[in-house]
């Protein structure tokens, strides 16, 4: 019964909020939990995460963007697992990451309280959740975001060592002037800050030489 009753809640969201996502453009993908919109150079997403409990579920929104050149660098010197790798997003972070909150979760038990946190979510995105899609599904926005600070950690993205990978692909798609030089910086974060082991600085290293015979053309 706990399951039936899971799955129903897990339903009121996702019928509540198709309508809100069909007229800008996305569509329900039930097996990934995410409302996903194609763009120029990837796509964009709001994934829908459920935790079922027994009498209720707590439910959470996440912002997600694909960069396909980024992905298609940088993926195969990730730990991600193969399937995955049409699905990999250069960024995923928690939508409450837009109001300063670490995360957000909405406690569901009937119908009145999934129309309540439905709600709150499509207020959430109208005001601050879909510009930030729209913004940083630019490849020079993306970038920007991630290298405006090197020695810093970015707060809106949960794993740094995948952050140091990504921000160099970015640089040298950028053709960053500078890229040796973040090349050193993000080499040391992942070293001395992030103590990554050494098949990641491994993996890190084959991805400098890549990138330093990568051509667009």
């Amino acid at each position: 019964m706990r399951n039936a009753q899971a799955s129903v809640r897990e339903k009121w969201i996702a019928e509540r909020l198709t309508p809100f996502f069909k007229e800008r453009g996305f569509t329900w993908l039930p097996h990934l939990h995410q409302f996903r919109k194609s763009t120029e150079r990837g796509f964009t997403c709001v994934i829908i995460s459920v935790s079922d409990y027994e009498d209720s579920s707590l439910v959470e929104a996440h912002l997600g963007i694909r960069i396909d050149d980024v992905e298609n660098i940088t993926f195969p010197f990730t730990n991600g697992l193969p399937g995955f790798k049409p699905d990999s997003m250069t960024l995923v972070t928690p939508l409450a990451r837009m109001y300063g909150g670490t995360f957000e979760r909405f406690e569901v038990r009937d119908e009145r309280s999934a129309n309540e946190t439905v709600a709150t979510i499509q207020g959430q995105l109208r005001e601050h959740g879909l510009k930030f899609l729209h913004r940083y599904s630019s490849l020079e926005d993306m970038e920007a975001l991630f290298n405006a600070t090197p020695e810093e950690p970015l707060p809106l993205v949960h794993n740094q060592s995948n952050r140091c990978f990504r921000a160099v692909a970015m640089a040298s798609l950028s053709l960053r002037r500078d890229f040796e030089n973040l090349v050193e910086i993000y080499g040391r974060r992942l070293e001395a800050e992030l103590r990554a082991p050494a098949p990641t600085m491994d993996k890190y290293v084959r991805l400098i030489n890549f990138l330093r015979h990568y051509s667009q053309n």
